[in-house]
């Protein structure tokens, strides 16, 4: 049985390495007591405020982040959902830096408790938005040149005369149209021709529609002027009531509205980017609770039990000491280092998993055939025993990918297929490659003793595995560690299999990288 000492080494040992893991989140990470002071924060909090744990530890976050911009109705129902021990969900307010500078965040907090049911601490997650928000600012102003834009907006005039069926035009419309002034009265049709031909039959019916319900024309139509560039004009014009008749309007007024038009189109534009930026935003809020949701997994599951399995076997020892029985209490000493050693092993696979993501892609031409053998000869190393045969990989081709990244997949893959076909008296690998849909399509079959359909989705989950045998090493980290890769280039992991005749897992990449085909690791 451990004493109290060593329950306190293995909890602080503990803590640390969680400690570790949290550090690699993007976002802002705080824990703070029942009183809502701060008890820690992760390396991104204090990147993002400047402000250290030392500095911050024991004080309430108000104390430190609060400025004339942060609105109190806020703060006081953060305050008030908190004490009632509720969660908080997508708040947003203004705090401040360390050097006064204001920036816009989003909170989301969880409340700790105990077996009663009471707050312990609470858990915050806060994600930096002032890019964003800036952006939306940019946006309301770009509203405002859009508004004066408008006011200042030139405008034509043009008289027509029913009798003469002719037409006066203002200087203006001769600037809108960069015509010379001439003294020759122009038609109806002199103004017609510079609408550009793709709106010709909308404006003809909409002319029509106006003779017949005498309702006013107001209309934005684009036209080619006299030197060829095109502009975008506003036409407005009410007919007039002639006896029982309806006659062509005899004022128009033709409006320059190009400016107006480039402006919509870059509120379209920035609108677009926004739009963006808040689902590629979502999208990593997503993957993030995905993987707090893997992470409390682990902690319920995985990482619990090499530590229940260590402490029974601790126990035995105790019982079998006391017996004088050494041989016994030798051989679960060993237990004890291999459920010691597995634990270690899937804390080393969280922290590469974790380590994976803050890693920038960094692609160049990669030999996939060189790549596949250097994986398969540190493979083999740790199987000097296993005979192999190997097809296929003379054909696979040159990729636009991260090298060091890709190493990863391939090596994985491979020792996958050494460890799955340990009953095979000699263990197949067959690579192959092909083209799909303008993409690489790379795949690798083993003879191993394969899987279930109903396993292929768990299979690329943290800690998922095909085959729940303890005999065949592994965490369950490596295939959640190549599908992050793959997906970051671009591309797409799966496999298929049969159970006692091998797996084939397939890799695609695209042939032409560009910067918006890398994601985020």
């Amino acid at each position: 049985m451990l004493d109290s000492t060593d329950e306190l080494y293995d909890l602080t040992s503990w803590l640390l390495i969680l400690e570790k893991v949290v550090e690699q989140s993007a976002n802002m990470v705080v824990i703070t007591d029942a009183e809502q002071r701060i008890r820690w924060v992760n390396q991104t909090y204090t990147r993002v405020t400047g402000w250290s744990l030392d500095e911050v530890q024991g004080r309430r976050a108000g104390e430190v982040l609060r400025g004339p911009l942060t609105d109190r109705r806020v703060s006081q129902r953060l305050g008030n959902q908190l004490r009632l021990g509720r969660s908080v969900s997508g708040a947003e307010m203004i705090n401040y830096r360390k050097n006064g500078e204001p920036y816009t965040v989003t909170l989301n907090i969880e409340p700790i408790r105990d077996g009663r049911g009471q707050v312990l601490a609470y858990f915050s997650i806060q994600s930096d938005v002032s890019e964003r928000r800036a952006l939306e600012s940019a946006n309301v102003q770009l509203q405002h040149h859009l508004q004066v834009a408008q006011r200042l907006a030139r405008l034509g005039r043009v008289e027509f005369n029913a009798d003469t069926k002719s037409m006066q035009w203002s200087s203006e419309v001769y600037s809108i149209l960069e015509l010379p002034e001439e003294g020759t009265p122009k038609t109806f049709r002199d103004l017609l021709k510079y609408v550009c031909p793709e709106a010709q039959q909308d404006l003809q019916l909409r002319l029509q529609r106006v003779m017949q319900t005498g309702d006013e024309f107001d209309h934005e139509l684009p036209i080619t002027t006299h030197r060829g560039r095109r502009r975008w004009v506003r036409c407005r014009g009410v007919p007039e009531r002639h006896g029982t008749g309806i006659r062509s309007p005899g004022t128009w007024t033709i409006q320059d509205v190009t400016v107006y038009r480039e402006l919509l189109e870059q509120k379209r534009l920035t609108n677009e980017k926004l739009q963006a930026m808040v689902e590629e935003r979502t999208r990593h809020l997503e993957e993030a609770n995905q993987s707090l949701e893997a992470f409390s997994h682990a902690l319920s599951h995985d990482l619990k039990k090499p530590i229940r399995h260590m402490v029974s076997y601790a126990q035995i020892v105790q019982e079998t000491l006391a017996s004088d029985d050494i041989a016994t209490a030798r051989a679960y000493c060993h237990k004890i280092v291999d459920a010691g050693m597995r634990m270690q092993s899937l804390i080393d696979g969280m922290l590469e998993f974790s380590r994976m993501g803050r890693r920038g892609i960094s692609p160049v031409w990669v030999a996939m055939s060189q790549l596949g053998k250097d994986c398969l000869g540190d493979v083999a190393a740790s199987f000097q025993d296993r005979p192999f045969c190997v097809t296929g990989l003379e054909s696979l081709p040159e990729v636009w990918a991260d090298p060091v990244l890709l190493r990863e997949v391939w090596a994985n893959l491979i020792d996958n297929a050494f460890k799955y076909s340990a009953e095979q008296a000699l263990t197949r690998l067959d690579f192959a490659c092909d083209v799909t849909h303008g993409d690489w399509t790379l795949s690798l079959r083993d003879n191993g003793c394969g899987f279930n359909d109903s396993m292929h989705s768990h299979i690329f989950q943290m800690f998922g595995r095909a085959n729940p045998d303890a005999a065949i090493a592994g965490d369950g980290i490596g295939l959640a560690l190549c599908q992050r890769i793959v997906q970051a280039h671009g591309g797409r992991i799966w496999a298929e299999s049969v159970p006692g005749e091998g797996s084939t897992f397939y890799v695609r990449l695209p042939r032409r990288m560009t910067g918006s085909n890398f994601g985020d690791l």
